[in-house]
This record gives structure tokens, sequence and C-alpha cells, in this order.
């Protein structure tokens, strides 16, 4: 049976995927049921522009967004900095590159890169702003890809991360008690699922200076976080972390209360921005 994308009568394709490595490796094959829930995940949406106000975006920008995914929101930045400016979207999933490419056909000032070897495709100092959103927690190492990111980054420029740390996130009507087991099943899905909590200390360690952080957090009452708690379900049965029973259990109840309208949902995202110093 196909497991995540991926056909287990394939002894090299099992061998991707293993607990140990799954943090990365459900991110280079997407199933397409997870393909069509990012589709609507990751589109450009109102309050985009005011998250990345921090990043200080101008006419001209020349912008890193690393883990673009499908590319609406390296969409949206291009239309922010303009024609003078440029957008390099990178992903490590082939398909998000395709689809994000086609997307940007007519639009000449962004453009999309694949990542091989966690290296950017991007040649030193090429870009003067950078974008991290919700990525840093997948990552093999998050100093390796901070500083691969300063790399790209010229002197002077601004880097912007977004990212949540799970131990924050808040269900309802699950209680503390069934979220955290929830979340805990599906954490083989991250490398560091806490990464909100040390970006600050990342960023400053990687060697980026006037390093600021602020916690943004909105609360979903109407169900549109239930795209990331069926991701989260498929993790927790990916291994087995969680009975199916339970899991199947969990989300029916938050389907369900989505509809009485005793649904609640938050997790607080850490914004964090720092500067390439000048050395």
């Amino acid at each position: 049976m196909p497991r995540n994308g991926i056909d287990l009568s394939d002894v090299e394709g099992l061998e991707r995927v293993t607990q140990a490595s799954f943090y990365t490796d459900h991110w280079k094959r997407i199933e397409d049921e997870r393909i069509d829930r990012y589709e609507q995940m990751f589109v450009w949406r109102e309050g985009h522009e005011a998250l990345l106000k921090p990043l200080d975006l101008q006419h001209g920008s020349r912008v890193l967004d690393f883990g673009c995914g499908p590319g609406f929101v390296s969409m949206g930045m291009a239309n922010l900095v303009g024609a003078k400016g440029h957008v390099y979207g990178v992903d490590l999933n082939e398909r998000f590159i395709q689809d994000a490419s086609n997307r940007a056909i007519d639009t000449s000032h962004v453009s999309f890169h694949a990542i091989n070897d966690e290296k950017i495709p991007l040649d030193n100092n090429v870009v003067n702003r950078a974008l991290c959103k919700n990525v840093l927690e997948y990552v093999p190492s998050v100093s390796s890809t901070l500083n691969e990111i300063r790399r790209v980054l010229e002197p002077g420029g601004r880097i912007l991360v977004i990212n949540s740390d799970w131990r924050f996130v808040i269900v309802e009507p699950w209680g503390a008690e069934r979220t955290a087991r929830f979340f805990d099943a599906a954490s083989v899905a991250f490398k560091t699922p806490e990464i909100g909590r040390v970006l600050r200390s990342r960023l400053l360690h990687s060697g980026f200076e006037s390093v600021d952080v602020y916690i943004q957090a909105g609360v979903d009452t109407t169900g549109g976080s239930l795209s990331v708690l069926r991701n989260m379900a498929s993790y927790a049965s990916e291994f087995n972390s969680m009975p199916s029973d339970e899991v199947r259990e969990l989300i029916s109840e938050v389907e369900s209360a989505v509809e009485n309208g005793n649904f609640l949902f938050t997790l607080p995202q850490f914004v964090v921005t720092g500067i390439n110093p000048d050395n």
C-alpha cells in the first residue's frame, strides 16, 4: 500500500520513509490529497502583507522565499517589490516548484528553484531580504540552514523568520491533555517542534545582529485550521504513534465542534527579524 505517496513495496522508497528522517521526507514526496490541502492553506491572504511588514519590502527589493511551497506568498511578494525587484522561491519539493513556476509563467520578476543537498541554488549576496516562514522545524540543521541563508543575503540585508512552537497549540474541545497527546504523536513530522522559543538565540548564534522577536496569535473558530489537524492526524497514523481509532475520534470531534460552534484553534507564531552584519 502507498504510504504518504510512496510505494512501500519499493525498498529504496521504504528506506527513505523512516521515522528518523520522516520530518524531511514527507516534504519531498507529497500525495495528491495533501497537495490539495496545501493549495488551500498557503494561498495569499489579506493578512499576509501585515505579517510581512517587518521584512520591510521595498520597490526593487530582491527577496529569498526559503521553503516557498506552492509559491503563493512568493507571488504576493513579487507584487509588492514590483518589476524592478525579484523574488526567488526555493523548495525541496519538485512538484511545488513546477506548480509555482507554472503560476508565474507571465511574471518575469519571480522565479522558483529546487534545493538540492540543502544548498540554496543562488549566488552569494544575491538578495537583500530573506523570508523563512514555517520551515525551520523541518530542516536537518537549523544552524546550517541559517548560515546558508546568510550566504545568499547581502551584508546589511534583513531576514524575517516566522515559526510556531507546537507546545503552545490549543485545540478545543480536546482540552490540554488530549491536545498534547495528539501533537506528541504527530511530532515525528518535525525535527524541532519547539523551534519558536529558540529562534532568537539561533539567529544570534548564526551571526545575525539587531535580532528582535515578538509573538503573534490568531484564533480560528470556523474550521480553517482543520487542514492542519488532518495533516497531523496523517502523521500520527504514519508510524502508529497513536491508535487509529483514537485519531479518527479526535478528528470527528473537532469536525462536529465546527458545526456546532464549539471549535477553537490557536497556534502562536514567533516573528523574528535580524540583520546580516557588514563583515
